[in-house]
């Protein structure tokens, strides 16, 4: 842990995780939420990015929908919290207020703060990149300012879900460009006391400010990036004997050419950003977790790497490291005046397997100083794309985010009654309805 750390720090721990399209095992979520913590206390913002929170047609339809899915990990949030802290279920109050729950499709974020009272000036935004810019895949973002000890400092938090396959490596380059030129912060005036807990990402107005006040390159803010950023270890599926032969097992050791840090080496996501093809200067902690993605989902589950004796790989997929948070250093014009000034990682790790997914959820512990980034000077020189960002933001966002909702609505409910069960019985009861009217209603005309 790096001693230099501004004297007033935010601690946060930020979280990502595909759920799989299923609802939560709330008591395993709990056991293991804050595994990836480097000490017993809890942090002061807890931050979830989610991706596939549930299946397609709720995620697109949206709201009342995804109500279920989210208060799952309200639920696992508490009882973790409650465990973590020596609370009872009988203690008053809660030790994290949420801040924000969003989606945009299937890709969600929550907020939680142990001082909801410490939070203003919430924004939101979100863009999707998946066919025809739904939300089958893309971004959605929550920035606030955060205040304490007289001061105050301001966050973004991007979740984002980019294209799969391990030759979809341009698509995802593609998919961060677009989430750079469509995802729009945008808010109505509130106080520390009006919290935004809203689903929907589609409730509030655009703010009359420049666009790069409402980018997620805010010269102003902190930016966190996390998600399913899908990014693999090879451009080609495993040929049929790979998995015997090439991917990593717990009792690899690291002068095993099969130890999962030589597949690393192949990391598409490091390779594209350290070539200034995506995630435009972001950094990462150093990674020393085995890959995240992708599991053939078997017992035991939650368990630490060190305790087991094989990690169940699907053949079809190289295990990958799709599951990444990234951040900016803060910016070169604040270490100048401010030189203790530092983002402090304490541990970066992949939390063991959860029941209901084929991916493991990554953590990040970090600490970062608590003061405001003022206005660079318009002559600061540098690669921090606060300063020069690498694509400009789209004029025409507002127009195409509408367009691609009205399509979302209409694939989520199409999808909704031909797909579900629940779907399908409305369906069957509205056929039946329509019949049985046209029967009254010609006995009617007979009579």
């Amino acid at each position: 842990m790096a001693p230099n750390i501004a004297k007033a720090a935010i601690s946060l721990y930020i979280l990502t995780f595909n759920c799989g399209k299923a609802l939560i095992d709330i008591d395993a979520v709990a056991s293991q939420l804050f595994s990836g913590l480097s000490t017993p206390k809890l942090p002061d913002l807890l931050v979830l990015s989610l991706q596939e929170i549930a299946p397609i047609p709720q995620c697109l339809i949206g709201g009342s929908f995804l109500v279920p899915y989210f208060s799952r990990f309200h639920q696992a949030v508490e009882k973790a919290s409650r465990k973590a802290s020596g609370s009872t279920s009988g203690d008053d109050g809660l030790i994290y207020h949420p801040v924000a729950a969003r989606n945009l499709g299937m890709t969600g974020i929550m907020v939680f703060a142990k001082d909801p009272a410490a939070v203003s000036d919430v924004e939101t935004g979100g863009v999707g990149v998946g066919m025809a810019e739904m939300g089958n895949k893309g971004a959605i973002g929550v920035r606030f300012t955060y205040h304490g000890n007289g001061t105050s400092t301001e966050l973004a938090f991007v979740a984002a879900h980019l294209a799969p396959m391990e030759w979809g490596l341009e698509r995802r380059n593609e998919d961060w460009e677009n989430i750079v030129r469509g995802l729009i912060f945008s808010s109505k005036s509130t106080d520390r006391k009006n919290i935004e807990t809203s689903t929907s990402a589609e409730e509030r107005p655009l703010l009359s400010i420049s666009p790069r006040d409402a980018s997620i390159f805010k010269p102003t803010s902190h930016l966190f990036f996390a998600g399913d950023l899908n990014y693999r270890t090879s451009s080609m599926s495993p040929s049929p004997t790979d998995h015997k032969d090439t991917f990593p097992q717990p009792h690899h050791d690291r002068s095993s050419p099969q130890h999962f840090s030589k597949l690393f080496e192949n990391d598409q996501l490091n390779q594209e950003r350290l070539a200034g093809r995506t995630c435009h200067g972001l950094i990462e902690a150093l990674v020393t977790f085995p890959p995240t993605y992708k599991y053939d989902p078997k017992e035991p589950y939650l368990t630490p790497d060190e305790d087991l004796s094989k990690w169940h790989w699907a053949k079809h997929r190289w295990p990958s490291w799709c599951d990444r948070i990234l951040y900016l250093d803060i910016p070169s014009w604040v270490k100048r005046a401010h030189p203790e000034a530092k983002i402090v990682t304490h541990k970066y790790s992949a939390l063991p397997l959860w029941p209901t997914s084929d991916h493991r959820a990554v953590a990040l512990d970090l600490s970062v100083p608590l003061l405001p980034i003022p206005q660079p000077k318009e002559d600061e020189q540098g690669d921090d794309p606060r300063i020069h960002p690498p694509f400009e933001v789209n004029v025409d966002w507002k127009t195409k985010r509408e367009r691609a909702r009205v399509l979302e609505l209409v694939v989520g409910f199409a999808m909704y009654f031909t797909t579900t069960l629940e779907g399908g019985g409305v369906t069957v009861a509205m056929v039946l309805g329509a019949i049985g009217a046209f029967f009254a209603i010609r006995a009617m005309l007979e009579m």
